[in-house]
């Protein structure tokens, strides 16, 4: 049979329905995300990327997130893969306000407690993980819902996302740094840790785990490198079911990525008490 005579006999071959640039977009942010969650980890096992009919790995320490092929095999195949996912579905109970709503009462909170605690003449610019989905830029500190759908596969599972984020640069003169904030439903991928963990090789951390003037739990870490980046990060638990992490990078873009010429300020632009404060604000809840 000629190569015409076959392609004739198979018919054409059907687009395919999977969005690789979003399900890669996707796995990126779940990977940064992670890392905020569970500090670094992220980094140094590689996020696995499947759907349907390929599989990719990024590579670790890449921060352009470079495409290799997968190179071990997949688990075995489970009657139900979203029951094994490691991203675990979230707990608590549905949010009372509508998305658009939320969003813009959160971005409020935020931004008027990070202005009242930066430096004075500190300006708030947008940063790059403000931008969701793909070619939609968000302003500084302005929360987005992220979410996707729990994609049950032939042998995998992917989505499973729902957590509200912001994200802003500092700039103060010549010194630059970022913010971040999440605020999710607790259980999820994004859940706030609620015990210190041990520190990634390589950085010094400072942890400490108390409560809150209202029953929560609340974890302050401290990570950094010599001639690195510097990251102030608190975890707070809201016996109302809501997760909140805000963290200080002293550097504009990524704590993850190298910094050969040092990071971009001598501290980040908020303290962990600074940033204690803004997570204990009431007003970042997602039950008003």
């Amino acid at each position: 049979m000629s190569r015409e005579q076959f392609d004739a006999a198979i018919g054409a071959v059907p687009a395919s329905t999977v969005d690789f640039e979003a399900v890669l977009d996707r796995e990126r942010r779940r990977a940064r995300v992670r890392r905020v969650a569970v500090p670094w980890t992220a980094a140094g096992a590689g996020v696995a990327a499947v759907a349907v009919g390929a599989a990719f790995v990024f590579a670790p320490g890449d921060p352009a997130g470079t495409l290799v092929p997968a190179g071990t095999p997949s688990a075995p195949a489970s009657p139900d893969p979203c029951a094994v996912s490691p991203y675990p579905p979230q707990t608590g109970a549905p949010i009372p306000e509508k998305t658009d709503v939320a969003t813009h009462r959160l971005t409020g909170v935020l931004t008027a407690a990070v202005q009242q605690r930066v430096a004075r003449g500190t300006k708030l610019q947008p940063h790059a993980e403000g931008e969701y989905p793909k070619g939609t830029q968000h302003g500084p500190l302005t929360f987005y819902h992220v979410f996707s759908a729990q994609v049950r596969h032939e042998s995998s599972c992917s989505g499973g996302e729902d957590y509200f984020l912001a994200a802003a640069t500092t700039v103060d003169g010549s010194r630059r740094g970022n913010v971040w904030a999440i605020v999710t439903r607790l259980g999820g991928n994004a859940t706030p840790a609620t015990e210190c963990g041990k520190p990634p090789e390589n950085m010094q951390q400072s942890c400490e785990r108390k409560a809150g003037p209202h029953g929560e739990t609340v974890v302050e870490e401290t990570l950094k490198s010599p001639g690195q980046a510097t990251v102030n990060r608190t975890n707070v638990t809201k016996p109302d079911g809501t997760g909140v992490m805000v963290e200080a990078q002293n550097v504009a873009d990524d704590a993850k990525k190298p910094h050969p010429s040092g990071p971009d300020m001598p501290s980040p632009p908020l303290s962990l008490a600074q940033l204690t404060d803004i997570a204990l604000d009431p007003g970042l809840t997602l039950y008003p």
